[in-house]
């Protein structure tokens, strides 16, 4: 079963990495990550949502993907190397662990629909597919997606009916 909670976060951390949004938080801080900072992040969570892709051939599709998506950025850091450049820049916000996304019930109560889970991984695919500066990875990430969502689709319907979600107990009785 894939931890999207976890994917969907490191997805939405991309996604701020907007110099002005950061800007507009804590002004005129160093804006540390380069384009191939950000492609490199991008092809990592493109890794996890491969590791969580069900259908076997499509996720070795995805991972390959995602390889060649670090092995160009990795090349990109390599030739823009420059002192202060970090990998790993500090986290400007401590108080804002990005390690801390879902305060829900642990073990979640219902039962896992995969398909639904793979809809949400492509989508999350195609949320990446807008973050990555190369036309042939954007491409490759969309056609990923919309691959990924076809396949759920055929059984999706079958997987919701008997999914096997049951009902909360009542609260205990006030005294």
């Amino acid at each position: 079963m894939a931890d999207l909670s976890h994917i969907r976060s490191k997805a939405d951390f991309i996604g701020t990495l907007d110099p002005r949004a950061w800007d507009a938080v804590k002004p005129h801080i160093h804006f540390v990550f380069s384009n191939a900072h950000v492609e490199l992040m991008v092809a990592d969570v493109v890794k996890s949502v491969a590791s969580s892709i069900t259908d076997k051939a499509h996720s070795r599709e995805v991972m390959n993907i995602s390889k060649g998506m670090a092995k160009q950025a990795s090349g990109s850091l390599v030739v823009s190397w420059e002192p202060g450049d970090e990998l790993c820049p500090p986290w400007p916000f401590p108080h804002l662990s990005p390690g801390i996304e879902n305060f829900g019930p642990r073990p979640e109560p219902w039962q896992p629909v995969l398909a639904a889970e793979q809809v949400e991984l492509a989508h999350i695919l195609t949320r990446l597919s807008g973050q990555t500066t190369s036309k042939e990875f954007n491409v490759a990430l969309k056609g990923a997606a919309t691959k990924l969502a076809g396949i759920a689709v055929s059984t999706m319907l079958d997987e919701f009916e008997r999914c096997g979600t049951v009902p909360r107990k009542p609260f205990p009785p006030r005294h």
